[in-house]
């Protein structure tokens, strides 16, 4: 029988996940992961309570997987085993599934805005039902937690508009994944019933921030659980060697480029300093300088404090428009509704109307702000459970 297979970069002095029959090995903190994705977690838990309470339904974050954990109990924070994703293909909707499934995007697009989850492109993401026949749009690696994110493109589900990096993004948008089921271009139904499901949920957590930045914090392992920090994209460390990356490699970077390793680099919640493992067995860690020209990190949400952010307006409002921008296309007019919310979709504007009377508008074109998640090719855009490795897009862009 052959054993499990390696998958992924490699990181600390050779690691990399290793995908079994049943279990995924990974050699890093699972802590994050179980938090989300275990059912019988104390966020998840909680919640369950919060959408119930909340009159979503005890199902209303049912899209999340339930999954068993064995974190490495030797070395905390280090490893440990999740379960296998083990999901049907979706096959041919009914109007009422892609109903169903424009709200389980709207809805996952709020919590993981509201969590600071980020990397959610297309390969970390699992999409297909369980064996309840629930639809599951389930991450795979949970490693960028607690972000104070200010639009949900930060999360990488919606495709960031940055000049630098805007065609990578656009292909690896995550909800790019549900495009096979709900059409290309979406429909208008399903993209405001995708915002109002977003907008709703959004609310909601924010009622109950402080329920759940408490249940965070008093989860065991909270304070020792690493948080990774990306300094830069794979693909430059990748090109290093050939195409020198702005600015300069670090030594720290350069020391895990010369063993074969990816550079990795993590911090803990409520410490200063970006460190890295420093010995093969990860019982030490280097710290890169905290003063000088060296890079800096950002706040994290502050989960003693209710989750609160400054940046949660915008999240709501500028948000709601970014995910409409995402989808928009020139077919789209005339006024739309669902569950309260009302766009309307004009020649150079959208116009948002909220249950509460409220009415918000913003010119049409925001390509500052996000990418078109249509592109004429259709990689990565499939109905497998996962997204198969693509490594170069030969269509036009």
């Amino acid at each position: 029988m052959a054993g499990p297979r390696p998958l992924g970069d490699s990181h600390n002095f050779g690691r990399r996940v290793l995908v079994g029959a049943r279990r995924v090995q990974k050699p890093r903190t699972v802590f994050w992961e179980r938090l989300l994705l275990d059912g019988e977690s104390p966020l998840r838990r909680a919640l369950t309570s919060v959408g119930e309470r909340a009159g979503l339904g005890a199902d209303a974050f049912a899209f999340l997987p339930s999954l068993r954990f064995w974190p490495d109990r030797r070395r905390a924070g280090v490893g440990g085993e999740v379960e296998r994703v083990v999901l049907e293909p979706l096959g041919r909707l009914t109007a009422r599934a892609q109903g169903e499934l424009a709200t389980l995007v709207g809805r996952s697009l709020a919590l993981h805005s509201f969590l600071g989850v980020a990397d959610l492109h297309w390969e970390n993401l699992a999409l297909g039902a369980d064996a309840r026949g629930r639809l599951v749009l389930a991450p795979l690696d949970l490693e960028l937690v607690l972000g104070d994110l200010a639009l949900p493109t930060e999360t990488k589900l919606l495709p960031d508009a940055d000049p630098e990096y805007a065609a990578i993004c656009r292909h690896a948008a995550g909800v790019r994944r549900v495009l096979p089921y709900l059409g290309k271009p979406l429909a208008a139904e399903h993209l405001v019933r995708m915002l109002a499901a977003y907008r709703t949920l959004l609310d909601v957590l924010e009622r109950h921030g402080a329920l759940l930045g408490r249940v965070i914090a008093g989860t065991p392992g909270f304070r020792t659980a690493p948080i990774r920090v990306c300094l830069r994209g794979t693909d430059e460390y990748v090109r290093a060697r050939s195409v020198p990356p702005w600015p300069p490699l670090l030594d720290a970077e350069l020391e895990q480029l010369d063993r074969g390793d990816i550079p990795y680099f993590f911090r803990l919640y409520g410490e200063r300093g970006i460190h890295y493992y420093a010995n093969p067995a990860l019982t030490r860690w280097s710290t890169l300088p905290l003063r000088g020209d060296v890079p800096r990190l950002a706040p994290l949400l502050p989960v003693t404090r209710g989750l609160r952010s400054p940046k949660r307006a915008k999240l709501r409002v500028d948000g709601a428009f970014t995910l409409l921008g995402a989808f928009d296309h020139a077919g789209l007019t005339g006024r739309h509704a669902c569950d309260g919310y009302t766009v309307t979709f004009g020649a150079r504007r959208l116009g948002l109307t909220l249950p509460s009377g409220e009415i918000l508008g913003t010119g049409r074109n925001l390509q500052a702000f996000v990418g078109s998640v249509y592109l004429p090719c259709r990689c990565g855009e499939v109905r497998a459970v996962f997204v198969p490795p693509v490594t170069r897009c030969r269509a036009a862009l």
